[in-house]
């Protein structure tokens, strides 16, 4: 609709344009929606907030646009129904609160009960991580004969001259069982499960070197694979991932 002519709407709508300024411009100045703007400038009390909050948007508006405020101001600016006695009397005295509030004993109660289930859980996690490290550390071998005999399981066999009868080149002797060493560049938590059985759940340091042997399949899950360097029977296969990727990798022999 159209305000009146003179109206606080109408004035601040003309003050707007003759300073050169669209309702973006505004609406970015004084945070404020388009659709609250466009309904004071044609008056629609109505669609405002409390006449509190729309007084203080008539006051800004017209310190933004060069006008006086207090002579919008003082033009009657109309008061909705609901913000008309919005404090309704008490039917009845306000009761004396109790000395102890009983909601902020059970809340201390709570947060103490998590904060003992917490330790209890840390712990837990912590005597499983140090067996699983003490466990690995008395079945593993030492890792540099160990690599060796990789080394020397990966070497084929001589090749037997042809002989008269064209008996075919032997094969190379197949690799029995997985040997992974993981070398840890960025500190990154690892989980390992040799042949389904879980062998290490731990935080690993930069620097950190640890080996890992199966049988059949082992299975790796870590935290960060950018920060974990694989080699794999002697193969050397770069790092698991990119930087703060969590990721699964498994290798499995071939039956």
């Amino acid at each position: 609709m159209e305000p009146r002519p003179g109206s606080v709407g109408d004035s601040l709508r003309r003050a707007r344009i003759a300073q050169g300024l669209s309702h973006a411009d505004v609406e970015a100045a004084l945070h404020v929606r388009l659709h609250y703007l466009q309904a004071l400038e044609t008056d629609d009390f109505g669609s405002l907030p409390p006449t509190v909050y729309t007084r203080a948007l008539i006051r800004d508006y017209a310190r933004l646009v060069g006008l006086d405020p207090t002579e919008l101001l003082e033009r009657a600016v109309p008061m909705r129904p609901q913000d008309r006695n919005p404090i309704r009397p008490a039917i009845r005295p306000l009761e004396k609160p109790p000395l102890i509030s009983w909601k902020a004993v059970f809340i201390v109660f709570g947060v103490i009960l998590c904060a003992g289930l917490f330790v209890y859980l840390y712990s837990q996690l912590t005597s499983f991580a140090d067996s699983v490290d003490s466990g690995q550390a008395r079945a593993q071998p030492l890792p540099t004969p160990l690599s060796r005999s990789i080394s020397a399981l990966l070497t084929p066999l001589p090749t037997l001259a042809p002989g008269p009868t064209g008996t075919p080149e032997p094969s190379p002797t197949p690799i029995a069982g997985l040997l992974v060493e993981a070398r840890v560049i960025d500190r990154s938590w690892v989980q390992v499960w040799a042949d389904d059985r879980s062998i290490l759940a731990q935080t690993l340091p930069p620097g950190a070197t640890r080996t890992f042997t199966a049988e059949r399949s082992l299975r790796m899950r870590v935290g960060n694979a950018g920060g974990i360097d694989i080699t794999v029977n002697g193969v050397h296969q770069g790092r698991l991932g990119s930087t703060g990727q969590v990721l699964d990798a498994s290798w499995g022999r071939e039956s």
